[in-house]
């Protein structure tokens, strides 16, 4: 499976970075990581385009309670919602999910990235 990643740089990239440090086999499944400065401002175009490179996009935010834009978070959570739900009615295999993450709490991104 070919995982691309979009990484808010406040916490979702440095998030990415730790746990790459921590388990570098990581590095072999990803096909391309793209850090945004917040999750809020990557759209669904956006989105399936980066698709077309790989069969799973992560997109890494910060906590939506320590976004620090407020909503960036929410907005994304949204969008993965849409482009889900059209990836499902039209039977295309391929997965975009959000995921929360910092440096200090790797939990879920770990679980999502390490095989």
């Amino acid at each position: 499976m070919s995982l691309g990643i979009i990484g808010c740089e406040r916490s979702g990239f440095p998030a990415l970075c730790a746990l790459g440090k921590e388990a570098p086999e990581i590095w072999d499944r990803i096909v391309a990581v793209f850090p945004v400065p917040c999750l809020g401002g990557v759209d669904e175009e956006t989105i399936l385009g980066i698709l077309l490179r790989c069969d799973t996009l992560l997109l890494v935010g910060c906590p939506p309670a320590s976004c620090r834009n407020e909503w960036g978070s929410v907005l994304a959570e949204k969008r993965v919602a849409r482009v889900s739900r059209l990836l499902e009615e039209a039977e295309i295999p391929k997965r975009v999910l959000c995921v929360f993450a910092n440096p200090n709490r790797l939990g879920e991104l770990k679980a999502r990235v390490v095989v």
